[in-house]
Formats: C-alpha cells, sequence, structure tokens
C-alpha cells in the first residue's frame, strides 16, 4: 500500500527556568564595554555541551547538567529527559514496558521505542542498528553514568543522522577526572517497591597526560506492580585517554550494559478498578545486553579541528509475550519469544577549518561516515494452552516460524560552513546519504520452510539544511532554519513489505530565541514538521504488523 500525505505538526514551544549561567565566550567589562575573546574553531557541535553552545546555537537546543537533573529530583533516564522543552517519554506496554526500554518522542512524534531521533552515548549511536533497526526496547545506559543531556531539536541534520526528523540526543557521560577521584553513592526509590540505584566513578589523570576512570551505575529491585517484581541492570563503562601533545588526544572506551526486568502490562478499566496493582501478563520480561568499544583520535589548534572516531557494537535482546488467541483459540493463550542478534561498525573522520574572507570569518567543516551493520531476527511461539490447565508455557517447545538475516552498508558526507558576519552567523550545509539495505526473511511452519523472499533496496537522498542566528547580546539570540531529514526503510519493514515504501523524509522548518542571563534562562520556538511521506505501521486482521507508506 502506498500514500503520499503531508502531514503537518504545527506547535509553539515554550520553556523557561530559572538556573545559574556561566561560562560565556563573551564577558563584560567595566562600563557598557564588551571585550571579545579570540574566536577558535567549534569542530564537534557535540563535544562539550555548556550554556555557551547552546546560546549560539541556530535552533532548539536544551543541555541539562548532572546537577540541574538532581536538584529536580530525577531517578531515572526518564525523569531527567521528561524535564526538557519539547521531549516526552511514556510508559508502555509489550516490549517497551520495561525499565530496560525507551520511549522517547520528540514534538509529539511517535514515542513508542524511540524510532524517530537519533540517540548517542558520547557521540556513539545507542540503537541496535542506526539504519535497519534504530529502536531503543533496549535503551544501554543509566543515569548514574550520565554527566549532561544535550538535546538538539533544530539545525543538527546535516551533522547527524539518519533517523533525525525528532532531533539528536547526546547523552555525555562523565568525563575522566583531572585529579584522582573517588566516589560512590546509593539511592532508592520507593513507589510500592523498592529499587537501588548504585553508582560508582574512580579514576583520574596523571602529570604526563594519561588518564583512566571507571564509571558503574545499576538498578536493582521491585516496581510497584505485581508483575514488575523484578528489575536488575547493571551498567559498566572504562575510559583510558592519553594527551599526545598540547593540542593532540587519543581516547579509548569500552562499554558493557546487561538489563532483565519483568513487563506488567496494561488493565482494563475493570481490572484496575479491582486491583490497580495487578498483572493479567504473568510471563511477559525482557532481557538484552550491549558491548561496545570507541576509539577517538582530536587535534585541535585553534584554526584547524580533526576528528575521528570509529566504534564497535555489539548487542542482543530477548523477550517473552504471552499472546491470547482469536477465533477457534479464543480464551487460550500461546508464548512467544523474539531473540535478536545485532552488529554494527562505523568510522566517521571530520575535519574544520577556520578562516577569515575579507569582513567574515568562515568555519568550514567537512565529514564522512561509513557504517555496516548486520541483524539476525528470529520470532518462535508455543502452541496454544489453557490457563486453567495450570501449564507451564516455558515447559512448551518453542517452534521458529520466522527467521530474518538483515544487512546494511551506509555511506554519509557532509559539508557546512559556519560564516560570521558581525553579531549574525549563516550557516549553509547539505548532507549526502547512500544507502544500500537488504533482509532475507524465511518462513517456517513444523520445522519446515515454506517461503523465502530477499528484497533489498537502495536510497540515495540528498539532505540541504539552511540556519541563521543573531547575537543579540551576551545572554539573548534569535535564530531561524529549514532542513530536510529522513528515516530510511528498516529490516521490519522489509520483513512485511516492499510495495511502494520509499524513505521517510519531513521538512523542518523553526524560528526562535535563546535567554541565557543570570538567573534566568529561556527558549521559544514556533516549528513546522512537514512529512512529505510518513511510514507507519497498520495491522491486519489478525494484529500482524504492516508497514505502509
Amino acid at each position: 500500500m502506498f500514500r503520499n500525505r503531508n502531514f503537518i505538526r504545527p506547535v509553539l514551544l515554550a520553556s523557561a527556568a530559572i538556573i545559574p549561567v556561566q561560562g560565556f565566550a563573551q564577558e563584560a567589562t567595566k562600563g557598557s564595554a564588551t571585550q571579545l575573546e579570540a574566536i577558535t574553531v567549534t569542530g564537534n557541535w557535540l563535544e562539550e555541551p555548556n550554556k555557551e553552545k547552546m546560546l549560539k546555537h541556530p535552533g532548539a537546543r536544551t543541555i541539562v547538567d548532572k546537577e540541574e537533573f538532581e536538584e529536580r529530583g530525577a531517578m531515572d533516564v526518564r525523569d531527567a529527559l521528561n524535564q526538557i522543552p519539547g521531549v516526552q517519554v511514556q510508559e508502555s506496554s509489550g516490549t517497551g514496558g520495561s525499565d530496560v526500554s525507551l520511549n522517547l518522542g520528540v514534538r509529539g512524534l511517535t514515542s513508542r521505542l524511540s524510532p524517530r531521533s537519533t540517540v548517542l552515548m558520547d557521540g556513539v549511536p545507542l540503537s541496535y542498528a542506526p539504519y535497519g533497526q534504530p529502536q531503543l526496547s533496549l535503551f544501554p545506559l543509566t543515569l548514574g553514568n550520565v554527566e549532561a543531556i544535550d538535546v538538539v531539536r533544530g539545525a543538527g541534520s546535516v551533522r547527524y543522522g539518519p533517523q533525525n526528523v525528532g532531533g539528536i540526543i547526546n547523552f555525555v557521560t562523565h568525563p575522566i577526572p583531572d585529579e584522582f577521584t573517588a566516589r560512590i553513592s546509593s539511592g532508592a526509590e520507593a513507589n510500592g517497591g523498592v529499587k537501588a540505584t548504585p553508582s560508582l566513578l574512580v579514576g583520574g589523570t596523571n602529570d604526563d597526560g594519561l588518564g583512566a576512570a571507571l564509571l558503574y551505575s545499576g538498578i536493582h529491585g521491585e516496581g510497584y506492580r505485581d508483575g514488575n517484581d523484578r528489575t536488575d541492570i547493571d551498567d559498566l563503562i572504562l575510559k583510558g585517554k592519553y594527551e599526545l601533545s598540547d593540542t593532540d588526544t587519543i581516547g579509548l572506551q569500552y562499554h558493557h550494559y546487561s538489563g532483565e526486568g519483568r513487563m506488567p502490562g496494561g488493565l482494563t478499566t475493570a481490572e484496575y478498578a479491582e486491583d490497580p496493582f495487578q498483572s493479567t501478563r504473568r510471563y511477559d520480561e525482557f532481557s538484552g545486553r550491549r558491548n561496545d568499544i570507541s576509539l577517538r583520535y582530536q587535534h585541535d589548534d585553534g584554526e584547524n579541528n580533526f576528528e575521528v572516531l570509529g566504534y564497535y557494537v555489539n548487542s542482543f535482546r530477548g523477550s517473552h509475550v504471552e499472546q491470547q488467541g482469536t477465533g477457534s483459540n479464543a480464551g487460550r493463550y500461546r508464548l512467544t519469544s523474539a531473540p535478536r542478534d545485532y552488529e554494527y561498525f562505523g568510522i566517521e573522520p571530520r575535519y574544520s577549518r577556520l578562516f577569515e574572507l575579507g569582513d567574515t570569518t568562515h568555519e568550514v567543516t567537512v565529514g564522512y561516515r561509513y557504517l555496516w551493520e548486520e541483524s539476525s531476527e528470529v520470532a518462535a511461539r508455543t502452541g496454544f494452552y489453557t490457563r486453567a490447565s495450570g501449564i507451564d508455557p516455558y515447559d512448551l517447545p518453542m517452534n521458529t516460524y520466522q527467521t530474518s538475516e538483515g544487512g546494511t552498508t551506509a555511506h554519509a558526507v557532509y559539508i557546512d560552513d559556519k560564516i560570521g558576519i558581525g553579531n549574525w552567523t549563516i550557516t549553509p550545509g547539505i548532507r549526502y546519504e547512500m544507502i544500500s539495505t537488504d533482509n532475507t526473511v524465511t518462513d517456517l511452519a513444523g520445522g519446515v520452510v515454506t517461503g523465502k523472499r530477499s528484497p533489498e533496496i537502495d536510497a540515495n537522498e540528498l539532505l540541504p539544511t539552511l540556519s541563521v542566528a543573531y547575537q543579540v547580546n551576551d545572554v539573548w539570540s534569535v535564530f531561524a532554519n529549514a532542513g530536510v531529514s529522513f528515516g530510511p526503510q528498516q529490516y521490519s519493514h522489509l520483513a512485511s513489505t516492499t510495495d511502494g515504501l520509499h524513505p521517510e523524509k519531513a521538512k523542518t522548518y523553526e524560528i526562535g530565541t535563546h535567554y541565557e542571563g543570570d538567573a534566568l534562562s529561556g527558549e521559544l520556538t514556533a516549528f513546522f514538521i512537514d512529512f512529505d511521506q510518513e511510514l507507519y505501521l497498520s495491522r491486519n486482521i489478525v494484529g500482524e504488523g504492516l508497514w505502509t507508506d
């Protein structure tokens, strides 16, 4: 099924908060004169997020640091994100209903497993597979390891992607301390059940520029629902860096995450009235793990900024969900299983150069990303059973009825030029994505292959952007931008149909203002998101998913 429709979301977004502001590049001197610091190359937009970068960004952007979300009482990543304007984090049933998952939506876009935003940790993608499976039913990070959350809702699609319609969200983990530091803490969340949230940081840097740190954060305990009686999450990060010179640094980071949890599911009105703490989902559970390693080299001499980031990610997720029968199997149940393995490798070099041309300054940045990914997915289920029989469905044989083996090779190149003319900053840019995706889907019945298909799709997308910002004074800026974002076909799309499917594309327009005063911080933004083509999930009569656009 093909449907080309205009999908427009006009929304006015306003936010204001009283927070301390410090560390601007422009500082007032005696009288009314203003002394400007020497202009240096910015390079990586997401590196070392601070209030100055937020003020000067030509689009909606919010940076919340550890002190802020702790002062506001955030217990986990969901709480911290819900404090950010334009971001909604929702609970959900199914494989999105455990503490291991994240259901993140930006500006009213769907939040189910966070499919429309590029979510990063220290610049490394956090999804299973950035192109073919960008969901976060496994969200491999806990708040105890987070130093800051940087949410770029506009003017970021030229640098980051592919799923950038809802913006870019980068979780910055604790840096390696300059001095030896040992810090341990533990909190507890009591809401009918008790969940402990221990965290640990040990590390430092010696006089030769060699530094290392160990970070740990976890969540262990029970929720308030009967079916949410077990959550076990461990999040471990090892960091190392060496300062080769005053301008060159190399860093290595290893990350391991494992988590499991029960999923209580939803209740009908009658069930909630009877007992709001109960769960009718007796066997639903979710588990997952992720291992990733990244290597980063950085050179910054004030005029030239070069960075190359390489990373490898391997992850697994598994779930059991009880499914109710229909038709002749009404009143009966079966247990489904969905083990899935993913891995991807990426390398991202980027070079920025600062120079003057007449009365203008230019920071030209060129970048490239190569990304290779593979997925292996299995769908299995037991035979039908009745709950009254007392059968433990885990004792029943699990029969595989579908497998899929997917792969993607993607290249992305981009260039932008941040042009400074007095108080004005104009940044044109363009990104070009070249993607090749395939997925071999095999259907089985009783262990016998009944069907096999191997769809392949190539996509080449040109994504222009233009942003303009005006610095009114040291604490106030206004901005406007326009850009094209997109999301490619995913493995689940290819598993159901390829008839008429196209990449999901959207035009985004913004106009707004930032204010960062001594005691008051505010942002006011108006925007349009116009989907020329939108991929969405419909369902047939037996509840099976079918992707269309």
